[in-house]
């Protein structure tokens, strides 16, 4: 028998009716002839939101939810990582962990809850990634605005065009485990203190410099002032573009298309309608002082990324 098709998330309750429509739109793709394993890491998720989101589960997609081991909490206490203007909690670091925490699994899809698809993921989860310890698209956001590009070059030391976002990956668990990943991430987190303004995603992107098999843009298609994809197969509403707060974000049809086959639909047109004038420039506010920080990072000479650098390239 094939096994199952691992697909992995990492959220809270805030996010639990977005992630309906992404695991929605996944079960209306599935071949039905294949297995796939939604796996929810988590650790505030309450009774309520696991069991609605658990009832999505069909004879060929099942869903399952996995709190991340007191070893691992252990290992990341002490860390107060923020991104600058939010305050997050361990979660953001749980996608780093996968290949440890899952033996059995040799390649995963880790996939952010914002999205949703249009295709079978089969075809995604099949990317041949050789040695690379990921598969993963450009981040269109960091590429669109002149201090993001800065900060990516000179603070993090990483061209631009390499520069991935994390919140669709295939990860090569398989490699991930050979060259002790997460034994790596836990040693720099902990050893240093390295500023960053998206921890997660900058730390993957160091840590698999030039390690990265560069996907089709169709599999994770962002908000972005580049040319558009006119085929989307996986759509991510990544930062401020979000379908349940603006009417006109870009390929929201895609989302509201599928939104009403969850069982949260009537909670998020709630959302959407509760989103106010007073939040979109809240929003407008957040994007502008992101990019005032990006800009103030690139001046900035860190002692530490320069250590870590130093670090991985002597192992």
């Amino acid at each position: 028998m094939t096994q199952p098709i691992p697909i992995f998330f990492s959220i809270n309750d805030a996010y639990a009716p977005f992630l309906s429509v992404a695991m929605t739109s996944i079960i209306a793709h599935a071949d039905p002839q294949r297995q796939y394993d939604l796996i929810v890491l988590y650790e505030d998720l309450n009774a309520e939101n696991r069991e609605r989101l658990g009832q999505l589960a069909t004879t060929n997609v099942s869903i399952r939810f996995v709190t991340v081991s007191d070893d691992l909490m252990k290992q990341l206490a002490g860390e107060h990582m923020k991104l600058r203007g939010a305050t997050f909690t361990l979660t953001i670091y749980y996608r780093l962990f996968i290949a440890a925490m899952f033996p059995q699994y040799d390649q995963a899809i880790y996939l952010d809850a914002d999205v949703v698809t249009t295709t079978d993921l089969a075809a995604l989860f099949q990317t041949d990634l050789g040695d690379h310890l990921v598969g993963a698209v450009q981040d269109t956001f960091a590429a669109d605005h002149p201090q993001s590009v800065q900060y990516v070059t000179q603070h993090l030391q990483l061209p631009i065009t390499d520069y991935f976002n994390s919140g669709v990956m295939v990860l090569n668990l398989k490699q991930m485990r050979a060259e002790k990943f997460n034994e790596t991430f836990t040693h720099l987190l902990t050893t240093y203190h390295a500023e960053f303004i998206a921890p997660d995603q900058d730390y993957l992107n160091i840590l698999c410099r030039d390690r990265v098999t560069h996907l089709d843009r169709a599999w994770n298609v962002m908000p972005t002032q580049q040319n558009r994809v006119t085929a989307p197969k996986l759509i991510h509403y990544s930062l401020f573009g979000k379908p349940w707060h603006y009417a006109d974000a870009q390929n929201g049809q895609y989302f509201w298309d599928i939104a009403p086959q969850s069982p949260y639909f009537a909670e998020i047109k709630a959302i959407q309608r509760a989103f106010t004038a007073a939040d979109r420039a809240k929003d407008q506010a957040t994007e502008t002082g992101l990019l005032a920080t990006l800009h103030a990072f690139s001046a900035k000479n860190s002692d530490d990324i320069q250590q870590i650098r130093r670090e991985l390239i002597s192992d």
